[in-house]
């Protein structure tokens, strides 16, 4: 259900960029509220908007964030609970695909593991 509607959160989102998506205020939060396209959560909302404003102060600390994933020095772990700590309603496991979908090199956990055993297998683990 929710992949069918990215083509609409990219719309309603500026294309996620940071800059733009970063200046929102409630006129912007008003109008996605009203989103049919999208799923309109305001905490939810308010939190790509925060998240947006995150990626920005961790570009002026660091200068990029492929500085920002260097500087872990490849230590997963932190890296994870940094990015849990410093962005909105990011756990454990949207955390690790969103650094998988980055580029970053991940050792996988043993339940990723099981769930790539179970569908090479072609069983489905849930």
């Amino acid at each position: 259900m929710i992949e069918n509607k990215w083509p609409n959160f990219r719309k309603a989102f500026d294309q996620f960029s940071a800059k733009r998506v970063s200046s929102f205020g409630e006129k912007e939060v008003k109008a996605l509220m009203g989103d049919t396209g999208i799923v309109r959560n305001e905490r939810k909302i308010r939190s790509v908007i925060e998240n947006a404003r995150e990626s920005l102060r961790l570009k002026d600390e660091f200068g990029s964030f492929g500085d920002y994933l260097k500087s872990f020095k490849g230590d997963e772990r932190r890296l994870t609970e940094d990015l849990q700590s410093r962005f909105r309603h990011l756990g454990e496991s949207s955390a690790r695909t969103f650094l998988y979908t980055s580029g970053f090199k991940l050792r996988p956990t043993r339940e990723e593991l099981e769930w790539h055993s179970h569908m090479k297998e072609g069983k489905h683990p849930r």
